[in-house]
């Protein structure tokens, strides 16, 4: 059994990503805010949480299965390493994501882009769509809402680990796209910094949304936000990925997902987080990050069948 490692593409996305965060940002400045995130650490499930199950299971079965000598049981422990390997890289996700609530961005970012971003809105509708659709409001539609905008932390695992016990390569695709457009979204935050219409223009609506628990659950989504994350939207984004790859799963998949999925787009609006233009960006940023996802995976495969030694005639 070889132990050479083989570097893939997404560690090489990943490194780059998180080495250009943190030249933007400064070592020192982040290393000394990261101490007080604590409250925001939780939304790390995204990728730990199913990496954690299927490690359980995989120790289970180890733990229970007949020994069947040295190699054997390496090549078990082996199964359990390539888990960690398979889902560490895109911890880079989050913690870069994470990195924009430190406030070091203040010296970074530039002025908040929101007058701007609501002029596109005006120009395209005559009114913003995060502003009309404010004649709809209800107590309940509101918990509703809430609860469909916290999907886009829930659903992303539930199919990546669908995906790992059935289809490895598009597993990978899959959480390659997402740290795609995770480093899209970043570079979006950076040129286009804006805070959402209901931060940015709270007189633009009658008042706040009144909802039975809506509150709770939306202070447990602010506690890990960036601030000024609003374009474009990853909301959008990441569920359109969760999407496109629970219809490649199957066509149950896609239509379990799909009303879910709809309502996550209606809740950035509806909940003031995001402009309609935010959400067409979110769009784009699906669209380009799996044709990136795919295109880096196959690049890879090509280098590889290249540098693969032949074998003689």
């Amino acid at each position: 059994m070889s132990s050479r490692i083989e570097l893939r593409v997404e560690d090489v996305l990943g490194l780059v990503f998180a080495g250009a965060l943190v030249a933007a940002v400064g070592i020192g400045a982040a290393a000394s805010r990261l101490a007080s995130m604590d409250e925001a650490w939780w939304d790390m499930s995204f990728i730990v949480a199913p990496m954690a199950a299927l490690l359980f299971a995989g120790s289970v079965r180890f733990a229970f299965r007949p020994r069947s000598g040295g190699t054997g049981n390496l090549a078990e422990l082996g199964a359990l390493g390539t888990i960690v390997r398979d889902w560490l890289p895109f911890l880079v996700f989050l913690t870069s994501y994470e990195s924009f609530r430190l406030a070091s961005w203040s010296a970074v970012l530039g002025a908040d882009r929101d007058a701007a971003l609501l002029a596109i809105d005006t120009a395209l509708f005559g009114l913003s769509p995060a502003i009309w659709i404010q004649r709809f409001a209800s107590p309940a539609l509101t918990d509703a809402m809430s609860v469909l905008y916290f999907l886009h932390l829930v659903l992303p695992p539930i199919l990546a680990t669908s995906l790992y016990r059935h289809d490895r390569r598009t597993f990978r695709e899959f959480l390659l796209a997402v740290l795609v457009a995770g480093a899209l979204g970043s570079a979006g935050y950076v040129l286009v910094p804006a805070t959402g219409p209901g931060i940015a223009f709270p007189g633009a609506f009658d008042g706040p949304l009144a909802g039975r628990f809506s509150r709770h659950v939306l202070d447990v989504v602010d506690a890990a936000r960036a601030p000024r994350d609003a374009f474009p939207s990853l909301h959008v984004g990441i569920s359109t990925i969760v999407l496109i790859y629970a219809y490649r799963r199957s066509r149950l998949a896609f239509a379990l997902a799909l009303p879910l999925v709809l309502g996550n787009w209606v809740s950035t609006l509806y909940l003031r987080y995001h402009y309609f233009i935010d959400v067409v960006a979110g769009w784009a940023v699906a669209a380009a990050s799996s044709a990136v996802a795919r295109g880096l995976l196959a690049l890879e495969a090509r280098l590889r069948a290249r540098a693969a030694p032949r074998l003689p005639a």
